[in-house]
């Protein structure tokens, strides 16, 4: 009976348990498990992975760690214990983390508890300083430096208030609102009708002729150009208000 009775407890620990759940459990030792890990040393062993997983990719920025789900506890027989952890899909900033921290008993796994962490991360982020119109031309007064959560969306942020300046906002940006790549852009420099220079290198040589704009265009956008020597309309890359640069096949 106290076999079973063991084998129970042993089965009940591995139950993940959240934080307010993890904290009413008490595990104590039976005959069969006389040693215990508790779930506090779960949460240590998953927090220290994670600082050696975010240390050895370079991450510099200020972040926190704090624990979702992890396991109540867990019982073991007697041995020397040791840890493996290792986070099978990294560090998901703001997300839930996965850590798998093995539980080593005389050098070989015992078990695998699962745990479940939050990473938050922070920088000091270029932010709106008041309402931006959509169209709106940015100036050094519309921006300011804030600290902001940086939570592993698919853009680029901005530390530098001269990474923004002169961008136009792509829709409203809201006061406090983080500015992004995804919410601004390149302001039109070549308009419709402007006369410019359509480079091209054909055979290893750099040739300039007088172009003219047919569509607006923004520095990096690919846009349509008549060669005014030849009439031909084609698509070049625009360089600067002045150039656009075109491809050609040799």
């Amino acid at each position: 009976m106290n076999k079973i009775l063991g084998l129970l407890l042993a089965v009940f620990l591995l139950l993940p348990m959240s934080a307010s759940e993890g904290a009413k459990v008490v595990v104590a030792p039976t005959v069969q498990l006389p040693q215990v890990i508790l779930r506090e040393a779960l949460i240590q062993q998953a927090t220290i992975g994670i600082e050696d997983y975010l240390q050895t990719g370079g991450e510099t920025r200020r972040h926190t760690i704090e624990s979702i789900n992890v396991p109540a506890g867990l019982g073991l027989p007697d041995g020397r214990i040791t840890y493996r952890v290792t986070l099978p899909n990294g560090v998901r900033f703001s997300k839930g983390t996965l850590v798998n921290v093995d539980v080593l008993l005389n050098g070989r796994k015992y078990t695998t508890m699962r745990c479940l962490m939050r990473v938050r991360a922070y920088d000091m982020m270029v932010v709106a300083n008041k309402q931006l119109v959509q169209g709106t031309e940015i100036t050094a007064q519309d921006l300011r430096i804030d600290e902001r959560e940086y939570k592993g969306e698919n853009w680029t942020y901005f530390t530098d208030v001269k990474q923004v300046l002169g961008k136009v906002a792509r829709r409203g940006i809201g006061q406090g609102e983080i500015v992004t790549s995804r919410n601004i852009q390149n302001a039109v420099i070549i308009h419709s009708g402007d006369l410019i220079d359509l480079t091209a290198v054909v055979n290893g040589i750099r040739v300039t002729t007088q172009g003219k704009a047919m569509e607006n265009g923004r520095e990096g956008d690919y846009i349509k150009v008549k060669n005014l020597a030849s009439n031909k309309v084609v698509r070049g890359k625009v360089i600067d208000k002045n150039n656009v640069e075109i491809s050609v096949r040799e």
